[in-house]
Protein backbone atom coordinates (compact mmCIF):
# COMPACT_ATOMS: atom_id res chain seq x y z
CA UNK A 1 0.00 0.00 0.00
CA UNK A 2 1.65 3.44 -0.65
CA UNK A 3 1.09 5.96 2.05
CA UNK A 4 2.79 8.44 0.00
CA UNK A 5 4.45 10.22 -3.12
CA UNK A 6 6.71 13.26 -3.01
CA UNK A 7 9.88 14.21 -5.80
CA UNK A 8 12.22 15.58 -3.41
CA UNK A 9 14.62 15.80 -7.06
CA UNK A 10 17.31 13.68 -5.48
CA UNK A 11 17.83 10.28 -5.55
CA UNK A 12 17.62 9.26 -2.09
CA UNK A 13 19.82 5.99 -1.39
CA UNK A 14 19.73 5.53 2.55
CA UNK A 15 17.57 6.01 5.48
CA UNK A 16 18.10 5.92 8.96
CA UNK A 17 16.44 6.90 12.36
CA UNK A 18 17.75 10.08 13.86
CA UNK A 19 17.60 13.55 13.72
CA UNK A 20 20.07 16.27 13.32
CA UNK A 21 19.58 18.10 16.44
CA UNK A 22 18.85 17.24 19.77
CA UNK A 23 15.01 17.45 20.39
CA UNK A 24 14.02 18.65 23.92
CA UNK A 25 10.73 18.39 25.66
CA UNK A 26 8.54 21.59 25.18
CA UNK A 27 5.43 22.14 27.05
CA UNK A 28 4.81 19.05 27.93
CA UNK A 29 5.00 17.80 24.22
CA UNK A 30 7.15 14.68 22.94
CA UNK A 31 9.59 15.43 20.42
CA UNK A 32 8.48 14.12 16.52
CA UNK A 33 9.55 10.85 15.44
CA UNK A 34 11.97 11.64 12.79
CA UNK A 35 13.86 9.66 9.55
CA UNK A 36 17.11 11.31 8.33
CA UNK A 37 17.60 10.65 4.35
CA UNK A 38 21.10 11.10 2.47
CA UNK A 39 21.27 11.02 -1.60
CA UNK A 40 23.52 9.96 -3.92
CA UNK A 41 24.67 14.37 -4.24
CA UNK A 42 25.61 14.18 -0.64
CA UNK A 43 22.08 15.73 0.06
CA UNK A 44 21.00 14.96 3.88
CA UNK A 45 17.52 15.75 4.96
CA UNK A 46 14.76 14.95 7.59
CA UNK A 47 11.26 13.49 7.34
CA UNK A 48 8.74 13.93 10.24
CA UNK A 49 5.75 12.39 11.57
CA UNK A 50 3.47 14.68 12.39
CA UNK A 51 0.33 14.66 15.09
CA UNK A 52 -2.94 14.14 12.57
CA UNK A 53 -3.52 17.59 13.88
CA UNK A 54 -1.30 19.68 12.61
CA UNK A 55 -0.20 18.08 9.18
CA UNK A 56 -3.98 18.82 8.66
CA UNK A 57 -3.33 22.27 9.51
CA UNK A 58 -0.24 22.66 7.64
CA UNK A 59 -1.67 20.91 4.74
CA UNK A 60 -4.03 24.42 4.66
CA UNK A 61 -1.08 26.21 4.69
CA UNK A 62 0.72 24.80 1.99
CA UNK A 63 -2.35 25.23 -0.34
CA UNK A 64 -2.36 28.74 0.81
CA UNK A 65 1.52 29.06 0.35
CA UNK A 66 1.18 27.69 -3.40
CA UNK A 67 -1.15 30.28 -4.46
CA UNK A 68 1.27 33.01 -3.17
CA UNK A 69 4.93 31.71 -3.35
CA UNK A 70 5.33 31.42 -7.07
CA UNK A 71 7.82 28.40 -8.27
CA UNK A 72 11.41 29.27 -9.69
CA UNK A 73 11.03 29.60 -13.91
CA UNK A 74 7.12 29.74 -12.92
CA UNK A 75 6.69 26.58 -12.58
CA UNK A 76 4.17 25.67 -9.92
CA UNK A 77 4.53 23.58 -6.56
CA UNK A 78 2.38 20.87 -7.66
CA UNK A 79 4.15 19.71 -11.04
CA UNK A 80 7.67 20.16 -9.09
CA UNK A 81 6.25 17.79 -6.27
CA UNK A 82 4.53 15.51 -8.28
CA UNK A 83 5.49 11.68 -8.34
CA UNK A 84 6.91 10.58 -11.33
CA UNK A 85 8.25 7.06 -12.77
CA UNK A 86 8.34 4.82 -15.67
CA UNK A 87 4.65 3.49 -14.73
CA UNK A 88 3.14 6.19 -13.46
CA UNK A 89 2.51 10.48 -12.60
CA UNK A 90 0.96 11.02 -9.43
CA UNK A 91 0.28 14.39 -7.34
CA UNK A 92 2.33 14.39 -4.39
CA UNK A 93 -0.18 12.85 -1.16
CA UNK A 94 0.86 12.29 2.22
CA UNK A 95 3.66 14.82 3.05
CA UNK A 96 3.83 18.57 3.96
CA UNK A 97 6.75 20.64 1.95
CA UNK A 98 8.88 21.66 4.27
CA UNK A 99 10.63 24.03 2.14
CA UNK A 100 7.36 25.38 1.03
CA UNK A 101 6.44 25.87 4.89
CA UNK A 102 9.43 27.53 5.75
CA UNK A 103 9.25 30.52 2.74
CA UNK A 104 6.71 31.70 5.06
CA UNK A 105 8.78 33.41 7.14
CA UNK A 106 10.47 35.22 4.19
CA UNK A 107 7.12 36.46 2.90
CA UNK A 108 6.70 40.51 2.99
CA UNK A 109 3.48 41.19 6.22
CA UNK A 110 1.27 41.83 3.27
CA UNK A 111 1.90 38.39 1.77
CA UNK A 112 1.29 36.47 5.60
CA UNK A 113 -1.62 38.03 6.38
CA UNK A 114 -2.88 36.98 2.71
CA UNK A 115 -1.64 33.43 3.75
CA UNK A 116 -3.48 33.18 6.90
CA UNK A 117 -6.87 34.83 5.13
CA UNK A 118 -8.50 31.57 5.37
CA UNK A 119 -7.04 29.75 8.56
CA UNK A 120 -7.90 29.86 11.65
CA UNK A 121 -4.83 31.30 12.97
CA UNK A 122 -2.54 34.70 13.22
CA UNK A 123 0.63 35.11 10.97
CA UNK A 124 2.14 35.44 14.47
CA UNK A 125 0.57 31.78 15.45
CA UNK A 126 1.94 30.40 11.82
CA UNK A 127 5.10 31.64 12.41
CA UNK A 128 5.38 30.36 15.88
CA UNK A 129 4.70 26.85 14.87
CA UNK A 130 6.96 26.83 11.39
CA UNK A 131 10.17 28.02 13.54
CA UNK A 132 9.21 25.31 16.30
CA UNK A 133 9.30 22.72 13.40
CA UNK A 134 12.59 24.44 11.66
CA UNK A 135 14.32 23.26 14.79
CA UNK A 136 13.96 19.51 13.73
CA UNK A 137 17.00 20.59 11.03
Amino acid sequence: EVVCEFHLGEFVNRFRRGSLTMQMREAGAEPLPTMLYGSVNGVVGVVASLPQELYVRLAKVQTALSRVVKGVGGLSHASWRSFVNDRKTADAHGFIDGDLIEAFLDLPPRKKEEVVAGLDMTAEQLSRVIEQLARLH
